[in-house]
């Protein structure tokens, strides 16, 4: 059984993704179809980044994933990408730089589709027919001058880790781009002490649960995927802290 996934902003309460669901299971109503999810904020490229790159290579290899999120300066041509044996459909809008920052990344440019209305369809079409094994260079013509975005990188020099907020989930969590491997590796080469900087707050110990601390007291922990994410007890760090995307994130290692 095929696996197919699908992400949009396009809500729940219209028929958009049942009309997409269906031009999958038309061609092949075998399909196993996964919602990743429906409630990305309208035309957020980096919403629907964070929350696929989160989970997609938790799906089996072969799995097929339809991105259906693009913003204004999307282009409307069609892509599939190949990453680690995983299929990606997609616009041409830069989106694939957020999930993926490599360099071997092969694309696809899809023949054009004949709905330009609603080209989402067209997705699900193709993604059925990958799923019944068709090969993907008989659905267009390899392509190399796919967009990308120059995404925030990690500062390390001696004694201080500058890093940005790259989401904040639907709990006001605070999510950065900080691993823990960049942490550990600097923390190493200091006292052991630290200061994570949130403005007039401050954090000086990592948690190991969401838990760890008291009813509306701060606390970072490093997340299942491995980044520094900081968060209230109980509450909204990001509101408390006035703390949006891309704001800068220094940690002080004494």
């Amino acid at each position: 059984m095929s696996i197919i996934t699908f992400i949009s902003d396009f809500g729940l309460s219209d028929h958009y993704v049942s009309s997409v669901k269906a031009s999958i299971l038309k061609y092949n109503s075998s399909n196993h179809i996964i919602d990743i999810s429906h409630e990305i904020n309208k035309y957020d490229l980096s919403h629907a980044a964070h929350v696929f790159k989160n989970v997609f290579e938790e799906f089996p290899q072969g799995s097929i994933h339809i991105i259906a999120v693009k913003n204004y300066e999307s282009s409307d041509d069609l892509l599939l990408f190949q990453i680690n044996n995983q299929y990606i459909i997609t616009y041409d809008s830069g989106i694939i730089s957020l999930i993926n920052s490599g360099e071997n990344i092969n694309a696809t440019l899809i023949d054009e589709s004949s709905n330009k209305v609603f080209p989402e369809k067209y997705m699900g079409e193709i993604a059925s027919k990958l799923a019944s094994g068709i090969n993907y260079t008989t659905l267009g013509k390899p392509y190399v001058k796919f967009k990308k975005f120059l995404d925030r990188e990690v500062s390390l020099s001696k004694g201080k880790i500058v890093g940005y907020t790259m989401r904040i989930d639907s709990y006001g969590n605070i999510i950065t781009n900080i691993s823990k491997s960049d942490f550990t590796n600097s923390l190493n080469k200091s006292s052991g002490s630290f200061s994570i900087n949130l403005g007039i707050d401050k954090i000086t110990k990592i948690s190991d649960s969401y838990s760890d601390v008291g009813v509306a007291d701060l606390f970072a922990i490093f997340n299942y995927n491995g980044f520094l994410e900081i968060g209230m007890n109980g509450g909204g760090a990001s509101e408390l802290l006035g703390i949006k995307n891309h704001t800068p994130i220094s940690i002080i290692f004494l």
